[in-house]
């Protein structure tokens, strides 16, 4: 898919808006996918025996789904998303679905190994938006939520929970997110000083294409400055240049050689027309009766 300043056009914010927000959809379309799957994964594991969902509880648990998916949704639908910091919404939803996988995880207690498996999957998506900070910063939520569950868990039935082996799994759980997002933020990072590079191309290209521009500006005005200089010097030759001139009829001889009369000549190489007339001295030279009628 191109970007908003592809195709040699300028930069739109509209138009990178726009695709911005297609790129967003077609993330959570993934995240949906994923959620399809693990929810495919809870009930196979309910069919292998490792423990029972009631229907009550099903219903919980599409009904929590379906409603995280149209929240979501219509947050990038309506464009409600670009309110927030990051319009992607990555650490909310990885956040959601985790609060949400721990419905499963709480009702299917002998299948908790496969099921955090499963959580790192939504953490997946972080490296397309989350720095390291904001890694951690997730993954303490996270550990701190499924802490909360075993704090309840022991509370309601202290006998019945093996603090050893849950305590292992949350240690295992815990250190296989944060190497998680240790290396989603390198990878995050990356993309980042990739981008910062790409935008110091495109800046450096825009700049170019203007330098380029502006040359072919003032290359054209030379060339027409050029032609109108030499338009005037061929002008000014040619009024400067020896005409020859018959001395009887005043016709000039062009450079074919032939004789054109005065007027005509001067017309097609200067910008002057002619009105004739007659002066006083050959009025009377050539009309000497006219000064006496007129007296």
């Amino acid at each position: 898919m191109g970007g908003p300043d592809g195709g040699g056009r300028g930069f739109d914010p509209e138009e990178a808006v726009r695709w911005a927000q297609r790129l967003r959809r077609e993330r959570f379309g993934l995240s949906v996918a994923t959620l399809a799957v693990v929810l495919l994964a809870t009930f196979l594991i309910t069919r292998l025996g490792l423990g029972t969902i009631s229907p009550g509880r099903w219903v919980v648990l599409l009904l929590a789904a379906a409603g995280g998916v149209a929240g979501f949704y219509a947050l990038f639908a309506t464009g409600a998303n670009l309110r927030f910091p990051e319009p992607s919404l990555t650490r909310e939803q990885i956040f959601f679905w985790t609060v949400w996988g721990l419905l499963p995880l709480a009702w299917l207690p002998r299948a908790r190994p496969i099921i955090l498996l499963f959580f790192l999957a939504p953490f997946s998506f972080g490296m397309l938006a989350l720095n390291l900070r904001q890694y951690l910063g997730l993954v303490a939520a996270v550990c701190a939520a499924y802490g909360g569950l075993l704090a309840y868990e022991y509370a309601r039935a202290p006998a019945a929970f093996d603090a050893r082996y849950q305590l292992f799994l949350f240690a295992i759980f815990s250190l296989l997110l944060t190497w998680f997002a240790v290396f989603g933020g390198f990878v995050s990072g990356l993309r980042e000083r990739l981008r910062a590079q790409r935008d110091r191309l495109v800046e450096a290209h825009g700049a170019l294409a203007a330098e380029v521009e502006e040359r072919r500006r003032v290359q054209a005005e030379n060339e027409r400055l050029i032609g109108e200089l030499r338009k005037a010097l061929a002008e000014i030759k040619t009024l400067r240049g020896l005409l020859p001139i018959c001395a009887s009829c005043k016709k000039i001889r062009d450079d074919e050689g032939a004789w054109r009369p005065l007027e005509a000549y001067l017309s097609e190489h200067t910008h002057a027309e002619f009105t004739h007339g007659i002066c006083p001295e050959c009025r009377r030279r050539l009309y000497p009766d006219l000064k006496r009628c007129t007296d």
